[in-house]
């Protein structure tokens, strides 16, 4: 099989993150641009949180670099450190694109929500008048719990062992979404409609679920943001009970056409979702 040579004059592109193993953007990145014949590439970088604001410094003087791609725990460092940001991801308070312009400034914006609505999409759900249950409030949580309150949901519960950061999120999200019930309370499982988990808990094999499945409806639609394993604890409980699923991955694929588009390597427009 022949391989595309990298130079001095390819184009290249970064994810970062720590850790960094679970991360499929490169994988998906490369097999589209070697697809297309294109002198780029994706490198995937485990930044530990202590360096990433050296980064985005280099990032600034990185010359032959269109942006980067940002995964945990470094979306809200990676806003701060923006010369501009998207209406949404200021809303949110954290970013998961950057794209660094040729004079070197850097412009932020957040996917999460739509590429979570998107892949939703692809199973027939919507969130129009769902009681929602998210668990998580970080970078991801946040994007989610954003789009789905902008796109109607009757009830969202976000839940959140950090108590600060949790109630720094309900608090945005009421002043934003008056119209929608806005709470920290789960309430009945067997009234919830989706049930999303956007935290890391099930990376590890060890780690408990982070929501009890006993009482949820078989018809709950029940997501999961972690990519690796694409098959969690969690995912997979909610199939044994016949929950509709939705994998990590999916959400992270639904955001590649945006990804593209957002870093300039395609027109905007020339793909879909």
């Amino acid at each position: 099989m022949s391989r595309h040579i990298l130079t001095g004059t390819s184009r290249f592109y970064a994810i970062i993150g720590h850790p960094i193993a679970q991360v499929r953007s490169p994988t998906v990145f490369n097999g589209f641009v070697a697809e297309h014949d294109m002198d780029a590439a994706m490198v995937a970088m485990d930044i530990v949180p202590d360096a990433v604001d050296s980064f985005f410094t280099m990032l600034k003087g990185w010359e032959n670099c269109g942006g980067v791609g940002v995964t945990v725990p470094h979306k809200q460092a990676a806003l701060a450190n923006c010369d501009e940001v998207s209406d949404r991801a200021k809303r949110i308070g954290a970013c998961n694109i950057v794209q660094r312009t040729s004079d070197g400034r850097l412009i932020g914006d957040m996917t999460d929500g739509p590429g979570f609505l998107s892949a939703l999409a692809k199973h027939g759900v919507t969130v129009g008048g769902k009681r929602f249950v998210l668990i998580g409030a970080g970078g991801a949580g946040s994007a989610i719990a954003h789009a789905v309150a902008d796109n109607g949901a009757k009830r969202l519960a976000v839940i959140d062992i950090d108590a600060k950061r949790r109630e720094t999120l309900l608090t945005n999200l009421r002043g934003h979404y008056p119209d929608v019930e806005i709470t920290h309370e789960a309430g009945d499982p067997a009234k919830i409609d989706i049930l999303a988990n956007a935290t890391p808990m099930g990376m590890c094999v060890d780690d408990p679920l982070p929501f009890p499945l006993e009482d949820i409806r078989s018809d709950t639609m029940v997501a999961d943001a972690v990519t690796k394993p694409p098959m969690t604890q969690f995912l997979a409980a909610a199939k044994a009970k016949g929950c509709t699923i939705q994998q990590g991955n999916e959400m992270a694929d639904a955001q590649q056409p945006m990804f593209l588009e957002i870093l300039g390597v395609v027109e905007p427009g020339t793909l879909t979702t």
